[in-house]
């Protein structure tokens, strides 16, 4: 089934009204294949759609956002990415040292909504998260701290 298509059947099954925009914005965040920030996804329309407004752009990711078909985060650097959600939700952990983004499976998280649960009565959203930290790489090319045993 091609982007288009795949748009279109999700927009439809979410209750949205299939519009131009709609499949347009999904059909390229899926094209994508990756996080992509809202100025980006401007662009990207744009390409093929030249009459489409940034205004339209930034109404149609809210709206398929709502629907939870796109997953918008806030990164640690203070931007917004937004990626297609039409295949289930996932999180992220950014490297602070390199700035490398790398995608969690939601199971990860399930022993936490359980707690939250149990512990709290909270029934926790977890949409999409972003866990900032340091990546294997950087913890290895960091030095080792040292420590002071001298009296």
């Amino acid at each position: 089934m091609s982007c288009e298509a795949e748009a279109s059947a999700a927009i439809r099954n979410s209750g949205l009204r299939v519009t131009t925009p709609r499949m347009q914005v999904l059909a390229e965040l899926m094209h994508a294949g990756s996080h992509v920030t809202a100025r980006a996804m401007v662009q990207r329309v744009a390409l093929n759609a030249p009459n489409t407004t940034p205004s339209t752009v930034y109404r149609t990711l809210s709206a398929l956002r709502d629907a939870r078909l796109v997953s918008e985060t806030l990164m640690a650097g203070g931007e917004t990415i937004y990626e297609a959600a039409v295949e289930g939700t996932h999180h992220h952990m950014e490297c602070r040292s390199c700035g490398e983004v790398t995608d969690v499976p939601d199971g990860h998280f399930d022993d936490l909504r359980d707690r939250l649960l149990s512990d709290h009565g909270f029934e926790a959203d977890l949409e999409h998260l972003a866990i900032k930290g340091l990546c294997a790489k950087c913890r290895s090319a960091k030095p080792a701290a040292k420590t002071s045993h001298a009296r």
